[in-house]
């Protein structure tokens, strides 16, 4: 099962994946993309960063059972 923190970053994470996919579509349905390029680098940041928590705090609900 996991932890609270991992189901809050879970959630985050989709949150984030939607967000891009939605000013993918908008910016995809315009001639003005002004700033596409810098909000999709941010976003994707944000899903990469989030990622990379996830697996800290399943490597981190390891630890201690590793240690018993």
């Amino acid at each position: 099962m996991e932890n609270e923190y991992i189901a809050v970053l879970v959630r985050a994470r989709a949150k984030l994946v939607e967000q891009r996919r939605a000013l993918a579509k908008r910016d995809a349905s315009s001639d003005r993309n002004e700033g596409y390029a810098e909000r999709i680098v941010s976003i994707q940041a944000g899903i990469d960063a989030t990622e990379r928590a996830i697996e800290h705090e399943r490597a981190l609900d390891v630890e201690p059972a590793q240690a018993a």
